[in-house]
This record gives C-alpha cells, structure tokens and sequence, in this order.
C-alpha cells in the first residue's frame, strides 16, 4: 500500500489513480513513490503521469516495494516492526519475532533499509545476519528472513 499524495488515503502500490479522490499519481522515477507537482521535492526528478509508469514509460522498474512470504505481501513504508505490534501486525501470530524486532526506513532515492534493533532471532539479508542498529539496503530478489519467517523483497 502507499500513500496518495493528494488525499492521504492508502491505496494499492500499483495504482495509476487514487481510489478514494480519483486523481492521477505522478511518479518519481528515481525515488519509486508518487509525489505532487511536476518534479519530486525530494531529487528533483520529472515526475511520470501514473499511467505511463504503469506501463513501464518510465525508463525504469519501480524500487522494492514489499516483502512476500508465508502468504503475506507486507508494503515496504517506514516503521517500527515486530510481534508488539507496528507496520505489519501479521508478525504478532509468530512468537519467533521480538516484541521490537526491527524497523524499515527509506533511504535516499527512495531504496528501503531493515535494520535489526536488538531481536532475539535475529534479522537475515540473503544469509547474512544484521548487525544490530546497523542499516542494510534492500534490494528486489533479496531473500529477508524475520526470525523464522522467509520472505523476498519484491
């Protein structure tokens, strides 16, 4: 899910329109997300009308946008994570994952970091477990493992 820029409202991470206000997204090309006005606030790049980067009119793929697994498409925003609650309450039914386990945040041009705040289990990046408190990029196909939940980032 992401968020219109106009209305606030969430609506689904693949829309060319707003569901709830029925405006256009316009959509930064570089950080992946849809902004308002005609340039992104945050790079500066030309924003692309929500239909054209649907299409792919863009020049590019849009960044990692989710993570999937266990039946779950958990979007990618920024947050605290884990069983206590938080971005993706699906993780309070796994006693696996600590109360706090990790947070997401957005770094510049739009890519997304998990970072490991200390969990029990652990946080994994295709292998590899974080390093607690230290920020580690996602990337489309890595493979995230939250304690003994699996997932690809998507």
């Amino acid at each position: 899910m992401i968020q219109c820029p106009e209305c606030r409202s969430m609506i689904p991470d693949d829309s060319a329109f707003c569901d709830q206000c029925g405006k256009e997204l316009k959509w930064c090309p570089e950080c992946g997300r849809p902004k308002r006005g005609a340039e992104c606030p945050v790079c500066g790049s030309d924003l692309v009308p929500g239909r054209k980067w649907l299409a792919g009119a863009s020049g590019g793929t849009p960044p990692a946008s989710a993570l999937v697994g266990n039946g779950w498409r958990m979007t990618l925003q920024p947050g605290q994570f884990g069983r206590g609650g938080g971005i993706w309450p699906e993780l309070g039914s796994c006693p696996y994952v600590s109360g706090l386990h990790g947070q997401i945040s957005e770094g510049p041009g739009g890519c997304w970091n998990i970072t490991d705040v200390g969990s029990t289990n652990g946080t994994f990046v295709d292998g590899i477990r974080l390093q607690s408190g230290v920020a580690t990029p996602l990337k489309k196909g890595s493979k995230v493992r939250i304690a003994t939940l699996d997932f690809i980032v998507e």
